[in-house]
């Protein structure tokens, strides 16, 4: 009785592959944010104050997509430096990548609802809840790879502690946060 032949179907997903799409999905949703950056349409083509009067009208969503820009840069960077880190991908692990890429992905649309609609209760709500659950998708990423045992040996266990942690304290902090400035002025 020989041992079965390994299924092709089954195994590790590439590394290198998923980090080319999680990269483009990142690179679409940040370029997608710019879209919503429109010229405005002047009367007078050559006239400086109606120009410079429109981008002030605008101006919430210029801000919106600075900020929204910065997030989405930073998401980048930080799953970067954990994704250097990680010897292989699991099925957990790629399960919570597609989480990531969803959130990445609606990011644009969050930042687009709040740009356009800054003082709005829900807008807010929504765009904050956005970054809230891409962090929730990082700490579930450390932890899952934390158990099995995906992080490249060298790392000491205190690095990888002290970055789940980082995680586990700034979701708490945007929970708080949510919960106080969104949440229950809404109960009143």
């Amino acid at each position: 009785m020989g041992k079965e032949p390994k299924s092709v179907f089954k195994g590790d997903v590439s590394k290198a592959r998923l980090e080319f799409l999680f990269d483009g999905v990142f690179a679409i949703a940040m370029t997608i944010m710019v879209l919503e950056l429109k010229l405005p349409e002047l009367q007078d083509r050559k006239s400086v104050h109606e120009l410079g009067t429109a981008l002030l009208h605008h101006g919430r969503t210029f801000f919106s997509y600075i900020i929204s820009f910065i997030i989405l840069s930073s998401f980048w960077i930080s799953h970067n430096q954990i994704y250097a880190n990680l010897k292989r991908i699991s099925k957990t692990v790629l399960a919570i990548h597609i989480w990531l890429l969803a959130t990445a992905a609606f990011f644009p649309f969050c930042a687009h609802l709040y740009g356009r609609y800054p003082s709005n209760p829900l807008a807010s709500l929504i765009y904050f809840g956005g970054v809230i659950v891409f962090f929730l998708g990082m700490l579930a990423l450390v932890i899952a790879a934390k158990r099995q045992k995906l992080f490249d040996p060298e790392i000491p266990a205190r690095d990888v502690k002290k970055l789940r942690r980082g995680f586990l304290w700034s979701v708490a902090i945007l929970l708080f946060a949510y919960v106080f400035i969104f949440v229950l002025p809404v109960w009143k």
